[in-house]
């Protein structure tokens, strides 16, 4: 075995004491101060240089502090959402960290003790950042023009998702791709506006409800027609408002959600043509259309190089537990694109759990728990990847 997975898994105790104790504070967006505050305690303990940078955006440093500098970043926030797993550990405030953000903290935190404690194998300096705010993807942003890929100066960087709920996440396996990883997503919202009226008389009126769906409908067509067969793309439409009560055509509708692809070209067609759909729909149906983009990501790309240079390093600790593609991974979309798009990149997926194992929940359903005995390979494999790679560069 690994010499670093096997003090990992015996730091597993440990593991499990972090990823518990930020489940349970849970915590949305930028309001994640008790997770934060343990965070940076821990990371003192250890004797881990660290910074708040942004509001419970974190940055330490390990290293010898010259030459090259890997960062590895984690996400700390969870969902607006009551969790219903029943663990003893559960949060209770209305949060629920039902993507596994938990996890990521405590393998990273994980990672700062292992670093700590090897830190005369770094040939440089590795920098770890735990980001909030990744599900409504602007702590990414945030922490890069706040310096995170500053002083020092980055030059490459790792992250992984953990994922459960399907056959091919065992527990830790290591998934990656060699180009596009997570689609870009483009989240809409549109508010169709017409003139109510009674429900008896829908012929003095202008009906904003008839024309949402009309529009909702015709912009699948999209997808279907207008999306070359080998590309990809989905349009969801995840809120629909209109109304007060049966009787009454109300004065406007409201709806929104997101388009999620993963190229370029793709992107501009779906995007151009869902607000022209949008508009002249409304339009025939003698209303009128307000649009919006708003907290747009762009695709994931993992660059080629760094993924074909760490596959012998993560098979030192996974073995054939492993699985590379060049395939995107996930309609799933990532604010980490930002770090992608400004240093050669790589996120991976870690197996944890099976449906076969009991883990039927994908991410996002509040019932969702994941396997524990994941979090010692990631932490391993991201020790390996720095430590190696900064060797190779030096």
């Amino acid at each position: 075995m690994n010499k670093y997975l096997a003090e990992a898994q015996a730091m597993f105790p440990q593991l499990q004491k972090d990823q518990q104790a930020i489940h349970q504070f849970g915590g949305v967006g930028y309001d994640l101060r008790q997770s934060a505050d343990y965070i940076l305690a821990e990371l003192k303990a250890m004797g881990v240089e660290a910074k708040e940078i942004i509001d419970c955006g974190i940055v330490a440093t390990i290293g010898k502090g010259n030459g090259k500098t890997v960062l590895i970043r984690a996400d700390f926030d969870a969902l607006p959402q009551e969790e219903q797993t029943g663990l003893p550990y559960a949060a209770t405030n209305g949060s629920c960290h039902s993507c596994g953000h938990d996890h990521h903290a405590s393998m990273l935190l994980g990672t700062a003790r292992m670093l700590k404690a090897h830190e005369d194998e770094i040939e440089g300096t590795v920098k770890l950042m735990f980001q909030p705010d990744e599900e409504s993807v602007t702590g990414c942003a945030a922490m890069i023009k706040a310096g995170v890929l500053e002083n020092p100066k980055v030059d490459v960087s790792f992250a992984t998702h953990i994922e459960a709920g399907t056959d091919r996440d065992e527990v830790g396996k290591v998934i990656w791709s060699t180009g596009v990883t997570y689609s870009s997503s483009d989240r809409f919202e549109v508010t169709f506006k017409g003139e109510g009226g009674h429900g008896a008389q829908p012929h003095v009126t202008k009906d904003p409800i008839t024309a949402m769906c009309q529009a909702v409908t015709s912009a699948q067509h999209i997808v279907s027609m207008e999306v070359p067969a080998k590309e990809r793309a989905v349009i969801t439409f995840g809120q629909i408002h209109s109304g007060t009560v049966f009787n009454i055509i109300p004065s406007e509708s409201h709806v929104s959600g997101t388009i999620r692809t993963y190229s370029s070209d793709v992107r501009e067609l779906c995007t151009r043509r869902f607000k022209e759909i949008m508009e002249g729909t409304a339009k025939m149906m003698n209303c009128e259309a307000e649009f919006e983009y708003r907290n747009s990501v762009d695709c994931v790309v993992n660059n080629y190089d760094l993924a074909v240079e760490m596959k012998p390093w993560v098979q030192e600790i996974c073995g054939d537990n492993y699985f590379t593609s060049d395939e995107p991974l996930s309609f799933g979309s990532e604010d980490y694109c930002w770090i992608a798009n400004a240093v050669p990149s790589v996120i991976m997926t870690l197996g944890a759990g099976t449906p076969a194992n009991g883990y039927i929940y994908t991410a996002h359903n509040p019932h969702i728990h994941f396997d524990p005995n994941c979090m010692p390979y990631g932490v391993a494999t991201f020790v390996n990847l720095a430590i190696n790679w900064l060797k190779a560069h030096k």
